[in-house]
């Protein structure tokens, strides 16, 4: 049976994919390490290796090899991603539900396709499916149009064939009454300055647990996220309350002493791994402890969510907000968090018509 083996080179976790014989799957170990060889996060490397494995059981149910694979086969493995419990070898014509939404899925080809362009690049492959996955699209027709796009809309572009319609989602934030509760369920200091960093300045659960205590500027209320590049190369900052700050120096009195050989600041505070960095598995022990207690079912990319939408709902400049986020177009932040609801255009019709009342004709 295929499984992900997770290993530990230079004290960092990769992953390899283990075929039925105990051995690496090479072609794919291969595209793992030039992933991480060009600076992919550990989290992107265990979730390609994963996708990897599901496409290649897929591929062992069907009697096939990676190499034998065309334009069909491929669609196919969308069709068996979203309903793996049905046959390869039957045709259905009833619906049934899907298994995995349509963004699921979409992320998982755009991992199939990735590992077919490195293998057409290398010297290991010579098929051409990759070629068959890609059509050629004029440039008028992107989702949107990018600086310059006035010299390049004469350009044709790659489109993924196969990536299926993902329906639009609204995304799901805090109330001010959850934020407090979840705040106030905090056990110990360091969860509490973990938390109120998530909310305040809108970080990602692995960039949070990537800062070191240098990055904390205190005269500035500032931190700077090095895991976080902004698009002209610099690393970007976020700003947090005095409150916060002053936490995150109390935190560090308490925790980090001269005992603690890290510059993470967010550590494990007990048992075995005392003092070393805090994990990705740690933290979702943490959510899971924090939704039971508090009853709310929340994770910490919903902290980043609120935070975003709140600055909008604020009235702050849309490429702050970008900015603050570390999106690398504006697109991405309007399209996410840009949703008027219904009370707001009400109130925006009222203002306009407000502006340009007139009084009735004499009769």
């Amino acid at each position: 049976m295929l499984k992900v083996q997770e290993v530990l080179i230079h004290e960092k976790k990769r992953f390899l994919l283990i075929d039925n014989g105990g051995y690496p799957v090479t072609s794919v170990a291969k595209y793992i390490k030039y992933l991480d060889n060009i600076g992919k996060a550990e989290s992107t490397l265990k979730s390609y290796c994963y996708h990897l494995k599901l496409y290649f059981q897929f591929l062992e149910e069907c009697g096939l090899e990676y190499q034998e694979v065309n334009l069909d086969i491929l669609a196919q493995f969308i069709g068996w991603l979203r309903i793996p419990d049905q046959s390869t070898k039957v045709t259905y014509f009833e619906e049934t539900l899907a298994k995995r939404s349509e963004k699921t899925v979409n992320t998982i080809i755009t991992c199939v396709i990735g590992f077919y362009d490195y293998l057409s690049r290398s010297e290991d492959y010579g098929g051409n499916v990759n070629d068959q996955l890609k059509k050629q699209v004029p440039g008028r027709f992107k989702p949107f149009k990018p600086f310059l796009h006035h010299i390049t809309k004469g350009n044709s572009y790659d489109k993924n064939i196969l990536k299926i319609k993902e329906p639009k989602r609204l995304i799901k934030t805090l109330s001010k009454n959850q934020i407090q509760v979840i705040h106030d369920a905090c056990s110990n200091i360091r969860d509490e300055l973990l938390f109120r960093i998530l909310y305040e300045g809108g970080l990602r659960i692995g960039e949070a647990l990537s800062l070191w205590v240098e990055d904390f500027d205190i005269g500035k209320n500032a931190i700077t996220v090095r895991k976080s590049k902004t698009s002209d190369g610099e690393k970007r900052k976020v700003y947090v309350s005095i409150e916060t700050m002053n936490l995150f120096q109390d935190y560090l009195i308490d925790f980090h002493s001269y005992e603690i050989d890290s510059n993470y600041v967010f550590i494990s505070l007990t048992g075995p791994n005392r003092g070393k960095p805090m994990t990705d598995g740690s933290v979702r022990s943490l959510i899971k402890r924090m939704k039971k207690k508090t009853e709310i079912d929340f994770t910490p990319h919903m902290l980043r969510h609120t935070y975003a939408t709140e600055l909008h709902a604020a009235g702050v400049d849309i490429a702050i907000i970008q900015r603050l986020l570390g999106h690398a177009h504006v697109q991405t932040t309007i399209q996410t968090y840009i949703h008027s609801s219904d009370e707001t255009i009400r109130e925006s019709w009222k203002q306009a018509q407000s502006n340009k009342k007139m009084g009735r004709r004499d009769k």
